[in-house]
């Protein structure tokens, strides 16, 4: 090795031997934080590649990817539209009000159905006696009107009502009878007569014997007149005893001038073969107008006539139809369900 060399060599020595004292500890990097550094680097290179891949893919897709988007948010839109026209028929359906909303009226809904169901089934479990006996009534409301209308229109001079029960026609008196007297006036015989005739024309479909005419056609509810009472009443002047006397023959009195100007009302029978027009007297105990008050007794001085309708004893004896009604009349004429 010749000396140059040597000289070279023992120079660069020098250096490396300078530089090495210019490099401190505390610049040294750790190499746990070099990988560390070098794994965040990584990451970062990842999302790049894949915003750029994104990117590619949305080029790629070119402007179809737009109107694609659009369809979808189209139809979005439709859905939205179609269930808002769906709540708004519900809310008509339903006739919600201001300020409903469909779970309170569903809620209401609900209750009205259960409340339904429970009619249906107390309905199934119905006395079969007392709903008989509930149509009866009513189909005798209806005659009571029947009777008052007509009477009105061919005497309007005549004071005529129906009882409170709806199960009789009130007369007032009005001059029918006298204080004490059992005599209907003249003016009252001829209303009384008036009176028999559309009596004996109603109650014809609504009682058996010779002049009934009895049918579906007017007596679908197959009811039936049990008796039809006469019944005389007075006034309180006098002892109850007489009084009691008195009103049994002031009906006696009605009931002749009627049979003498309507001999078939005779005829009609109940379904025991009894005829149905009968009398009975109530004395003072009835009043319809207050005594103290000008008229007042005469008012009581009067006439009802009371509808007392055929009540089945048990489910045997209800009528299933007027084809029923010869086994009913059998049933209780032979004394079976006394």
């Amino acid at each position: 090795m010749t000396d140059m060399t040597v000289s070279f060599l023992f120079i660069v020595m020098i250096l490396l031997a300078f530089f090495a004292t210019q490099i401190t500890p505390g610049e040294t990097v750790p190499k746990h934080m070099l990988d560390e550094a070098e794994s965040v680097i990584e990451q970062r290179d990842l999302q790049v590649r894949q915003l750029l891949e994104e990117l590619e893919s949305f080029r790629s897709g070119g402007p179809s990817i737009i109107p694609k988007l659009q369809a979808e948010k189209a139809q979005l839109e439709a859905r939205v539209r179609a269930l808002e026209e769906d709540i708004d028929a519900i809310h008509a359906e339903l006739e919600l009000a201001d300020g409903d909303t469909a779970v309170a009226r569903i809620s209401l809904l609900r209750n009205e159905l259960q409340r339904l169901h429970a009619l249906l089934a107390a309905s199934s479990d119905e006395n079969l006696i007392e709903r008989y006996n509930t149509v009866v009534s009513l189909q005798r409301a209806k005659i009571l009107h029947v009777l008052r209308e007509r009477i009105v229109a061919a005497d309007p001079s005549i004071d005529v009502s129906i009882s409170r029960n709806q199960d009789a026609l009130q007369f007032r008196g009005d001059g029918l009878f006298a204080s004490n007297s059992t005599t209907p006036s003249r003016q009252g015989r001829a209303k009384m007569r008036l009176i028999a005739g559309i009596l004996q024309d109603v109650i014809a479909c609504f009682s058996l014997g010779e002049p009934s005419t009895l049918g579906s056609t007017c007596n679908e509810d197959i009811a039936v007149i049990d008796a039809l009472q006469i019944e005389g009443h007075a006034d309180s002047v006098g002892s109850d005893n007489h009084n009691m006397d008195l009103s049994a023959r002031r009906g006696a009195a009605i009931y002749g001038e009627m049979i003498a100007a309507n001999p078939q009302l005779l005829g009609f029978m109940n379904l025991r073969a009894q005829p149905v027009l009968s009398v009975s007297g109530y004395g003072e105990g009835r009043p319809i107008a207050d005594e103290a008050l000008p008229g007042g007794r005469d008012a009581n001085r009067r006439i009802d006539i009371r509808f007392i309708m055929f009540s089945p004893v048990d489910e045997a004896s209800i009528p299933s139809g007027l084809d029923d009604l010869a086994r009913i009349q059998k049933l209780l004429q032979g004394g079976e369900l006394e």
